[in-house]
């Protein structure tokens, strides 16, 4: 009869299970996290490169393309939702080295993703206008808003295109690959950008026009890179059409009943955010400037963070295909353990650079400036167990089939918790800046108080290639 341990020696074991990071685990780990963290190092900066040259038009080109390019952040939150809902299953089955139903999986996800991106590209593309209504009022930005959004707009078929199979090569665990194509097209968008701007070279200058025709042609760029790697190099994404098609009945319903909630979670997540900043806007330009500097920030802080979120779903996904759930289980509390030391990590150094970072931003105010400082404080100290909650409910539960819990979690936190007690306190009891983003902090300690009793039941590890079986 085996004795019952106490809880103590409950916890003990615990942790020791969190924070023993063997040695092929740890290289796994940095051979599948390391490219990514390259790649949004190397997108961060320069997307911030590419914004500096769009505001050396003025303050109406950098406005218009600011505004029409939340269009594309919207198309962008459903195009990534379908790539992770479809990489649940693609790493399952490569983890059980199932390329077949992995191609299958990959068919039904270009088949979803293309009739959303049709969708956005004739939305933007016939009603440019009504579409940037929604964001600005009449003047000159506007009319520079809309030749910009008909212009990208065909562009999101080739980054619905690039996303899937960017996400198959990934689920294979070759994500150098994704890295280097998102490099080089990243590359030609920034020399694209300074000859069709500014005019250089054969091309005269178009101004804002010719930053979204460079944006259009480094997404085509991006993807003929990543299908030259699929098809190059026998990739299990380099698939024939006719490969595309699964012959299996009930294998479509099985892909959309899991797939769906994690698109559902994106947009419902876009569009609280979105609340968010409806939110500071209604605080004033001040509150607006002040939490535009930290979000930037934060964007750079958290490469670390996201890059563990997509190594812990590729690598607890890929082991739960193959069956082991007990160590599916294992790596998924080694890498949240690691997302709160990376998160205490981070805090630190937040704390220790705010005045440089904040200072890079010398053309605001001095009242923003201090503003951020405080703000960026408070973030800092609160980067671990949001990194917990990320790595948690994108990293362990979605990929362990948990999609419907991992929707309603960050659906009923940030709906019922974050957007009610934030609103109230912007809008009714008219708090600080810095009380009113706490309310943020509230939602996410909500998430994590639930998040974690789930992870520890196991109720989330549904090995799905098993439901071939069950077909």
């Amino acid at each position: 009869m085996q004795a019952v341990r106490s809880p103590a020696a409950r916890l003990r074991s615990f942790l020791r299970d969190c924070l023993c990071w063997d040695r092929p685990f740890a290289r796994n780990v940095f051979l599948v996290a390391l490219p990514m963290v390259m790649q949004s190092l190397v997108e961060s900066s320069l997307h911030i490169v590419d914004g500096l040259m769009v505001s050396a038009l003025g303050d109406a080109a950098y406005s218009a393309v600011t505004q029409a390019n939340r269009f594309t952040f919207v198309f962008n939150l459903f195009c990534f939702g379908t790539c992770s809902g479809s990489a649940i299953f693609m790493s399952q089955y490569w983890g059980a080295r199932d390329i077949k139903r992995l191609r299958w999986s990959m068919g039904l996800a270009l088949r979803f993703a293309l009739i959303v991106a049709a969708l956005f590209t004739a939305v933007g593309m016939l009603f440019p206008r009504q579409v940037v209504a929604c964001f600005l009022t009449p003047g000159e930005s506007f009319e520079m808003a809309v030749q910009y959004l008909r212009i990208v707009a065909p562009g999101y078929l080739f980054s619905a295109v690039n996303g899937v199979y960017a996400t198959a090569i990934t689920s294979a665990e070759k994500t150098h690959l994704p890295m280097l194509a998102g490099i080089g097209g990243i590359l030609c968008n920034t020399v694209f950008n300074y000859m069709m701007i500014f005019g250089h070279g054969p091309f005269p200058a178009m101004g804002v026009e010719g930053a979204a025709l460079a944006t259009t042609l480094s997404a085509l760029v991006t993807l003929l890179i990543n299908l030259a790697f699929a098809y190059g190099k026998r990739l299990p994404a380099g698939a024939k059409p006719s490969e595309w098609f699964c012959k299996e009945p009930g294998f479509a319903s099985h892909f959309v009943k899991t797939a769906v909630p994690v698109v559902l979670n994106e947009g419902l997540w876009g569009l609280g955010t979105t609340m968010y900043s409806v939110f500071y806007g209604r605080m004033g330009d001040a509150a607006v400037a002040t939490m535009g500097v930290c979000n930037t920030i934060n964007d750079l802080v958290w490469v670390a963070i996201f890059a563990l979120m997509n190594a812990c779903a590729i690598l607890v996904g890929k082991t739960l295909g193959s069956g082991d759930k007990e160590r599916a289980y294992l790596y998924g509390k080694r890498l949240i353990s690691g997302a709160v030391l990376a998160g205490l990590l981070l805090g630190v150094v937040v704390y220790l650079l705010r005045w440089p970072l904040v200072n890079l931003f010398s053309g605001l105010s001095e009242s923003v400036r201090q503003k951020a400082k405080l703000i960026l404080i408070l973030g800092g100290a609160s980067i671990w167990f949001r990194a917990l909650n990320t790595v948690n409910v994108v990293g362990v539960l979605r990929s362990g089939g948990d999609t419907v819990f991992s929707l309603a979690l960050e659906a009923g936190t940030l709906w019922l918790v974050g957007v009610p007690l934030t609103g109230l306190a912007a809008l009714c009891w008219h708090w600080p800046l810095e009380a009113v983003y706490l309310c943020t902090v509230v939602e996410e300690i909500v998430k994590m108080l639930i998040g974690i009793p789930r992870l520890k039941s196991r109720k989330w590890m549904h090995v799905l290639t098993e439901a071939k079986e069950n077909a």
